[in-house]
């Protein structure tokens, strides 16, 4: 039995700390995203700063207000597109 669906979309995470290809759903939250990728960036989901950059160009960060209520499939996900992690700076 298969873990991912036909939904899932493959992506290139990329942090200081590592690169890997994921498959992601578009039907999970922005807050599950950073959480499953806190074992390839090293950084708490709380921390996290992560940009879409789509194939075609553009940058989209992956931020929302509410981002456990937030799906990614607002985020127009496109296969092989680039997820940059970053640890997000301290204002204070």
């Amino acid at each position: 039995m298969s873990l991912q669906t036909a939904q899932d979309v493959p992506l290139l995470i990329t942090s200081e700390n590592a690169r890997a290809e994921r498959r992601v759903s578009p039907a999970w939250s922005v807050a599950t995203l950073k959480q499953k990728l806190e074992t390839v960036t090293g950084v708490p989901p709380a921390a996290q700063r992560l940009i879409l950059k789509l194939p075609g160009g553009g940058d989209i960060p992956l931020e929302a207000v509410d981002e456990e209520g937030t799906p990614l499939v607002g985020f127009g996900l496109q296969p092989y597109a680039e997820v940059l992690g970053f640890l997000e700076k301290s204002s204070a």
